[in-house]
């Protein structure tokens, strides 16, 4: 009788020993394939996002090229690009892209006339995890060979890309060791001393790249509270003139007139809380709408809220504006024209016969609007680097100004260009869709 009790109990002690076994044994096999996933998956992560760091470059330098430069000197800072060359009577709605391989392709600017040519093979084949990796324009269809596939759409908004990439799992992947420690009993140990172990490892991970995108958003921000604060600083300085003048009147006794001031403060404080809600619209990427707007009522604006600039009142500014509506933004065409003027009279401090004039024609569907002022004009240095961010020859000057207008230009579908007038000073072209 004890000898059976003992061995239906050693038999008990194996079927249980055996299940146990077979089940740590599933669950540690099936944990070394999951690690195979997050493996693939991780790398497909950072893929994704070298490429699509790689397509921000492509749209953020493709604006400012004009198609005459060094390409040796332009593919040390990105070497995605192969060629650059210029383009002729491109019209402005032709596709932005013409992808001709799998990793290679023409990204236009219909705008200057200029395409470069993006070669992104290299960044592809540095990830070597993959079975099989592609690039295609729009939606295309995932693999269907692979067990594992990943699919995702870049938001860049003139390189409608998707990154496709397809894995299978290496099932005879694995180490047979804890598989041996769980078969002479420590299973159990090694098994939650290893998914602790993976535990903590994640949640490292998880910091790193919670810190990592979190700096890289803060970069981001930097960069755009830049443009910001180059928006906003005059309409600050002009606020600041008008409150100061208006206790000037009050102390003065002359009410009517610090009233007016008063009102002149708050309409520079409204444009600042525009301003800001554009700048918040833009960190939600909210789509803006072009509407039907008035050139002469904008540059009258514009023209008013500059008229107490410090110098301006030795500006001569005169206008010769046709009576037509285009098709913009109300807020960024008065950013293009409030930077515009006020560069101009910038320029033209302490020339007691300064002048601005700008004025609008009408070219088939679009409409020119030409602004000159009798400043010294462009340097051939300003008429070449204008474009790029924090170029400047104006001392205390940014580097911003003409780069966010050329920016809200080509949101707006239109295009800026710079030249010196025959009779001298310069003379800056706006390309507008004229609306009917």
């Amino acid at each position: 009788m004890q000898m059976t009790t003992q061995r239906a109990f050693i038999i008990r002690a194996m079927l249980l020993w055996l299940a146990a076994c077979l089940l740590c044994s599933a669950l540690l096999y099936a944990e070394q394939i999951r690690r195979q996933y997050w493996q693939f998956d991780r790398a497909y992560t950072l893929l994704f996002s070298t490429v699509s760091t790689a397509l921000t470059q492509n749209e953020s330098v493709i604006p400012i090229l004009n198609g005459d430069e060094d390409l040796t000197l332009l593919q040390q800072k990105f070497p995605q690009i192969q060629a650059l060359e210029k383009t002729h009577n491109r019209p402005l709605d032709a596709p932005r892209v013409e992808q001709f391989s799998a990793a290679h392709y023409w990204l236009y600017n219909p705008y200057k006339q200029i395409r470069v040519r993006i070669d992104l093979e290299p960044l592809l084949r540095s990830s070597s995890h993959f079975a099989s990796v592609k690039l295609t324009q729009d939606d295309a269809p995932p693999f269907s060979v692979y067990r594992w596939q990943w699919t995702r759409q870049f938001p860049q908004h003139f390189q409608p890309f998707t990154l496709n990439a397809g894995a299978n799992p290496e099932w005879g992947n694995f180490s047979l060791l804890p598989h041996l420690l769980i078969a002479t009993g420590w299973a159990i140990f090694v098994g939650m001393g290893g998914l602790l172990l993976w535990g903590r490892r994640q949640q490292r991970s998880d910091r790193q790249r919670a810190d990592y995108y979190q700096h890289a958003r803060l970069n981001t921000l930097g960069e755009m509270s830049a443009g910001v604060v180059h928006e906003i600083n005059q309409p600050l300085t002009a606020t600041q003139m008008w409150l100061q003048g208006g206790m000037r009147q009050l102390t003065n006794g002359h009410h009517e007139e610090a009233l007016h001031a008063m009102r002149s403060a708050l309409t520079q404080t409204q444009r600042i809380s525009e301003l800001l809600t554009r700048f918040r619209a833009h960190l939600t990427q909210e789509e803006v709408a072009m509407t039907k707007v008035s050139l002469a009522q904008s540059w009258q604006r514009v023209s008013n809220l500059l008229e107490h600039e410090p110098g301006s009142k030795q500006i001569r500014i005169t206008h010769d504006l046709a009576d037509v509506q285009i098709q913009a933004d109300k807020l960024w065409l008065e950013q293009v024209l409030h930077n515009l003027l006020s560069n101009a009279i910038q320029v033209q401090q302490g020339n007691p016969h300064g002048w601005v004039h700008i004025r609008s024609e009408s070219v088939d569907d679009r409409v020119k609007v030409i602004i000159t002022d009798g400043g010294p004009g462009f340097s051939p240095q300003a008429l070449k680097h204008a474009m790029m961010p924090l170029f400047s020859e104006r001392q205390g000057g940014l580097g911003l100004g003409l780069t966010l207008t050329e920016s809200l230009m080509t949101k707006m579908n239109g295009t800026l260009q710079l030249a010196n007038s025959p009779q001298g000073g310069a003379e800056i072209s706006l390309w507008f869709i004229k609306e009917n």
